[in-house]
C-alpha cells in the first residue's frame, strides 16, 4: 500500500472532471478502472528456448461505474430527441488524487482519452438502495499527465 505522510490513498481522495460534460457531472460516480496492456511474446529458437522477446501494439481499457441520478443528467446533456449516453460523443476524463488533510502533497494526474459511450441502459434487482451500471468508456489513449499528450516518453505504457 502506498502512503504519503503516513496516509494512505483512498477513494475519498480522487476527483473526476470531464471539461466537455460539465463540472462535477461524475461526483456521484461509484467506481473508475483502467489499465494499458502491451502485447509482449518470446520468440524461440533452437533447443525450443527464448532467443528474444517481441512487443506489440498496446490496447487501453476503462470502466466507470455510474449511478441513475448521473446517467440522467448525462441523457440531458443531449440536444437530440433521442438523449443517449450514445449520442454525447468523445470527452476527456481527468483523475486526480488531491488530500484535504496534507499539504504540500505532490498531486497524481492522469487523463484518460477520447472517451465514449458504446451502449446505454441501466440494471436494477429488488432491494437495490443504489442502482448503479458499469460503462466501459473505449479509451483512446490514457496519459500519466498533462504534459504527456506531447511527449510519447510520458504515456502510460513507456515507463517515465
Amino acid at each position: 500500500m502506498a502512503l504519503i505522510n503516513h496516509v494512505a490513498c483512498s477513494w475519498s481522495m480522487i476527483d473526476l472532471q470531464a471539461p466537455a460534460l460539465g463540472e462535477d457531472i461524475f461526483i456521484n460516480c461509484q467506481s473508475i478502472n483502467w489499465n494499458a496492456a502491451r502485447t509482449s511474446e518470446n520468440n524461440y529458437g533452437l533447443g525450443g528456448q527464448p532467443r528474444s522477446r517481441g512487443f506489440g501494439n498496446v490496447e487501453y481499457t476503462a470502466n466507470i461505474t455510474l449511478d441513475v441520478a448521473t446517467m440522467i443528467l448525462l441523457r440531458n446533456l443531449d440536444s437530440n430527441t433521442g438523449k443517449t449516453l450514445m449520442s454525447l460523443g468523445e470527452f476527456d476524463l481527468i483523475i486526480s488524487w488531491q488530500s484535504d488533510i496534507m499539504q504540500n502533497t505532490p498531486e497524481e494526474t492522469v487523463t484518460i482519452s477520447g472517451c465514449y459511450f458504446s451502449e446505454d441502459g441501466m440494471e436494477a434487482n429488488q432491494n437495490d438502495t443504489n442502482i448503479t451500471k458499469q460503462y466501459d468508456l473505449h479509451p483512446f489513449r490514457i496519459y500519466t499527465d498533462s504534459s504527456a499528450q506531447t511527449d510519447r516518453s510520458a504515456e502510460l505504457y513507456a515507463g517515465n
